[in-house]
Parts: C-alpha cells; structure tokens; sequence
C-alpha cells in the first residue's frame, strides 16, 4: 500500500477500470486496471492521517505504468491463479476456472509469483490516482 503522502503532485484519472485484483482486504488492494487503451498496475492508498480508518471510502489507488515484460508476467500469473479456482477477475469474461486445487499446486504457483514481483510493480512510475467506484 501507498501512503496518502504519495498522491502529491499526481492528476486524478477517471474512467479507470480495475481488470483483476492479486491482493484483496474488503475490497481489492492490487492488480491491474485500464484507462484507455493501456493497462496499469494499481495499489491501494493507506489513509495514514491518525484516527481514521486504514482505507478511504470510496478507495483510492495509485495507478503504476509497468514495462510490456512485467504486464505480460502479471497476467500469466493471473491466468494461473485463475484457472487454480482462485478469486481476482474483475473483467468479463472472467477466466476459465477449475475446482479447487491441491496445497502442492497452491504453493507452485505462489512461487511463481513471488512479492518482490509486486513490489518492482509498485515501485514503478506513477502516472495518477483515481477513486475506487
């Protein structure tokens, strides 16, 4: 998660499209959204101003411009997931799914898709914020 401070200086987006979610917590934390016709990594901001909740109502997200090899990797892994009975399609069609999988298959693919992944995603350029809708 991003703290509030990381909005500074980012415009607002609108008409942002949240496509599937890898993280989740009420609500998705991170994933990939579209705007237009590119795609981008999202990430949850944290609402660090003291007494409130932890998240703002509605969300908001930092939208993270990710290289065309790390979109690829992320929606490999999505698929992966997916097809394993995993919750995160947020587009339609949703994924082709199966039952669920074994503690084997669970832990293969999880290391397939370590969190380092998911913090170079973070950590990459961002481009604007937009409210969870």
């Amino acid at each position: 998660m991003h703290a509030a401070s990381r909005l500074t200086g980012l415009p607002e987006l609108t008409d942002v499209r949240k496509l599937w979610f890898s993280d989740w917590y009420d609500g998705p934390i991170t994933g990939l959204a579209a705007q237009g016709d590119r795609e981008y990594w999202f990430v949850m901001v944290a609402d660090d101003s003291g007494g409130g909740f932890w998240d703002f109502d509605p969300r908001v997200y930092i939208l993270h411009r990710i290289s065309p090899e790390q979109l690829a990797q992320a929606w490999d892994a999505h698929g992966s997931f997916a097809a394993a009975g995993l919750p995160g399609c947020l587009h339609s069609p949703p994924c082709a799914t199966t039952d669920a999988t074994d503690n084997d298959m669970l832990a293969a693919l999880r290391d397939r898709w370590p969190p380092e992944n998911e913090d170079d995603y973070m950590n990459a350029p961002a481009v604007g914020w937009f409210r969870d809708t």
